[in-house]
């Protein structure tokens, strides 16, 4: 039985002959479902593009140099080698598509501007591609480099004929969320909650708080919660850690709020995770590879 969307899974088709490799390869696929805060990092080869849709939900992907917000239905796409962080703003379905080759440097590059390019209304053939080739790897995995290629072609010319609907594309996003988002996830940890976070965008607490609302579906205290417990589950996997120190690192004002907040939104004590957290592995993560953000 194929896996289901929201089910992490990752396919890694076998390299293609030598006569399609040079063309246009697809050597990594995943779905990677993500809870609000959720983090993932990963890496693409230097040279290959990485494309990161949002299925459903909004997301944000950082790189050392470049931040970006991803609403529902929005590609990005990324030439780099460099690390990249992807969180979730609400509860999101990314998936996420590797190429390299030829085509699809002639394809893709030639819309970048330093080095990415945010294709909109483009999610739906970034799913497509991906259950698919979950189908054939349940079938008879490893899945044929060429088809898998076939279906990389078939993706690339999706995206060439989203060209002319780059005009119809929904209007930027609410700079004042985005200005929220971005502070609540590179400074958490010091952020005294949501009075400090509205003084600090100039706006009352009121209208932070619909606008995040509407754009988010949860408040700005709650994101801001939510964030800093998923910070606390890093922690939490590290040797030698106490509760008291991994509530200061994660922002909360002492360890007694921690472990009512952190039970709220895990059904679990501190301590009853800590015991567990070797065990916790989540299909298709690589926890070594969760970073915070900064």
């Amino acid at each position: 039985m194929p896996p289901r969307q929201n089910e992490s899974y990752v396919i890694k088709p076998a390299a293609p002959d030598t006569s399609v490799r040079g063309l246009l390869v697809l050597p990594f696929a995943q779905t990677l479902p993500l809870s609000v805060g959720d983090l993932y990092s990963g890496r693409g080869r230097e040279g290959d593009y990485t494309l990161i849709a949002s299925v459903r939900g909004s997301l944000t992907v950082t790189t050392h140099t470049q931040y970006f917000l991803l609403d529902a239905g929005q590609v990005l796409a990324m030439r780099c080698g460099e690390p990249y962080t992807i969180q979730s703003v609400s509860d999101c379905l990314c998936m996420e598509v590797h190429l390299q080759g030829e085509l699809a440097d002639r394809l893709i590059q030639e819309r970048m501007e330093n080095g990415v390019y945010l294709f909109s209304g483009c999610a739906p053939a970034v799913r497509e591609t991906v259950m698919a080739l979950s189908v054939l790897e349940e079938e008879n995995p490893p899945v044929s480099g060429e088809l898998a290629s076939s279906y990389a072609y078939s993706l690339l010319m999706q995206l060439c004929g989203a060209k002319v609907q780059q005009d119809a594309a929904p209007p930027p996003l609410s700079p004042l969320v985005e200005s929220a988002i971005a502070i609540i996830q590179e400074e958490f940890p010091f952020l005294e909650g949501l009075d400090e976070l509205a003084e600090r965008l100039e706006v009352s607490k009121a209208h932070l708080s619909r606008s995040f609302v509407k754009k988010t579906g949860i408040s700005p205290g709650k994101y801001i919660t939510r964030v800093r417990i998923e910070y606390a589950k890093l922690l939490l996997r590290a040797e030698d850690v106490s509760i008291a120190y991994v509530a200061e690192a994660s922002g909360f004002a002492n360890a007694n709020y921690f472990a009512k907040a952190f039970r709220r939104e895990t059904g679990m004590s501190p301590s009853e995770y800590l015991e567990s957290a070797p065990r916790r592995q989540h299909t298709g993560y690589r926890l070594e590879e969760r970073q915070p953000l900064w």
